[in-house]
């Protein structure tokens, strides 16, 4: 709703509506010097200003983004604006528990481990060693606390060993209550491909009350593509995607309520999806 509301002299109250702007973000070259009609310069803005000491403004992070950079890693991980998000929700929640599915450099896990009591738990894993490695010398560098633990290998090998970390929800094995036992929250942004394993794997891992967070949720809009698409035609990255939010329809909120965000930010149109369960 936009517009104004001013008190008449009998006392009723005239609404004045303003047009409201809902134009689509300019591309740079549409822009030209207006670059806050960019989404790009829209994002530095809101980094310039809402980047906050320990978290986005971290010094430790940037040489971690360089580090990354430097070894030749892809520049996918979050935007500094989604990273505090991550840290938010986790404060929020008061989460002592995190667990982590596709670690990268780290950067992500930094804002979630930086959100944390220093008695908390995060679990971080990676396919790439090399990736882990890199991950770690940030860890190191950033002087975490708590100090995430990263587990190198295939996510779904990692989660499904049966001798492994992963084989029940951490607090089971101390002979916590049920309801004690979980981590808080889960965050996926690993192979699109293995969404929907890593959604049913979160789902056992995460406590009652928790939140599963999946990066790259919208897949520039690809997610959506009529339901009669054959199973073949559709984009391997968002297959996982829908068959998540199949279930989630036919679930009918007995077990989640979730919602999935859009967003059209510098790195392009993409979103995410934030799962609650019940």
């Amino acid at each position: 709703m936009s517009g104004t509301y001013a008190r008449n002299p009998d006392g009723s109250v005239t609404h004045t509506a303003r047009r409201q702007r809902l134009d689509r973000p300019l591309t740079a070259d549409e822009a030209g010097d207006k670059y806050w009609q960019t989404t790009a310069g829209v994002e530095g803005y809101l980094t310039s200003k809402l980047s906050a000491p320990g978290y986005a403004a971290d010094a430790a992070l940037a040489r971690g983004v360089q580090r990354a950079r430097d070894a030749g890693m892809p520049s996918i991980a979050v935007s500094p604006m989604v990273g505090q998000l991550l840290a938010i929700m986790a404060k929020s929640m008061k989460a002592t528990r995190v667990l982590e599915i596709g670690t990268l450099g780290g950067y992500s896990t930094a804002f979630l481990a930086n959100a944390l009591p220093s008695h908390g738990e995060i679990d971080t894993i990676e396919a790439s060693p090399m990736h882990a490695k890199i991950a770690q010398q940030n860890f190191l560098d950033l002087d975490l606390l708590p100090f995430p633990t990263t587990h190198v290998g295939f996510g779904l090998d990692v989660l499904r060993d049966p001798n492994g970390k992963f084989a029940a929800p951490p607090g089971v094995a101390d002979g916590l209550p049920p309801a004690e036992c979980g981590y808080d929250f889960i965050f996926v942004d690993a192979n699109k491909d293995d969404y929907f394993e890593y959604f049913v794997e979160g789902l056992r891992l995460c406590k009652a009350g928790g939140v599963l967070f999946f990066d790259n949720a919208i897949q520039a809009g690809r997610i959506a593509v009529p339901a009669d698409t054959p199973v073949d035609d559709v984009d391997a990255n968002s297959r996982g995607l829908r068959q998540i939010y199949d279930w989630i329809e036919k679930d009918a909120g007995k077990t989640v309520l979730a919602t999935a965000i859009q967003n059209v930010a510098f790195k392009g149109w993409d979103g995410f999806a934030i799962i609650h369960k019940l």
